[in-house]
């Protein structure tokens, strides 16, 4: 806890920083899927509040992810993007051009579905932006309340088992949603597979 307020008085005396490095941390990680985008989320609602976590994350996250999606869209034939397409790249593809894009908001307000694969699959579509932008903003914003709540109060959270109940069921909530994508994925490439044989 001592690490915790130690990190909360820096980011009351050096708020304009921290704000700016949670701002550009939730942007890179859209490009750069290895960093910790939950981590990012929950940092930045713990320095910042909920609220100001919430939206700083939300805006950085959103803003990297559209530029992603415009840039891979504007380049979708060239040689260089081509090589994105790996198999499972082009089974989402697959997967997404069959399912429609109703699972679209459903895939970035779950944290256990890979948004950066969504996002690459999107382009490759080529969903329209006017579709996939307010699907993914709108998506991410409930996935980040989810993270941004618990984090924003941990003393209270932590002292109130009807918060950590709550907290559980929208885990188990998520991790369904989120399997059942998968699964689906899973199914339409072993589809895909047995016509190819």
């Amino acid at each position: 806890m001592e690490y915790i307020q130690e990190l909360n008085h820096f980011a009351q005396n050096y708020w304009i920083l921290t704000m700016i490095i949670g701002l550009l941390a939730s942007f890179i990680e859209s490009f750069l899927p290895i960093l910790p985008l939950m981590a990012i989320v929950g940092a930045n609602a713990l320095l910042l509040g909920l609220f100001g976590g919430l939206i700083l994350s939300w805006i950085g996250s959103g803003l990297g992810t559209a530029l992603l999606f415009l840039i891979i869209s504007r380049f979708n034939d060239n040689r260089l993007f081509n090589k994105f397409r790996s198999k499972k790249v082009n089974k989402a593809i697959k997967w997404m051009d069959k399912k429609g894009f109703k699972l679209l908001f459903f895939a970035y307000s779950c944290p256990f579905v890979p948004s950066f694969l969504v996002t690459i699959a999107s382009a490759f579509c080529k969903v329209d932006p006017k579709c996939f932008i307010p699907a993914m903003l709108s998506g991410k914003f409930i996935m980040f309340l989810f993270i941004s709540y618990p984090m924003s109060d941990i003393k209270g959270f932590i002292n109130s088992p009807v918060k950590i109940l709550v907290f559980c069921l929208l885990v188990f909530l998520s991790w369904t949603i989120g399997n059942k994508v998968k699964k689906s994925l899973e199914n339409h490439e072993k589809d895909n597979e047995t016509e190819n044989v």
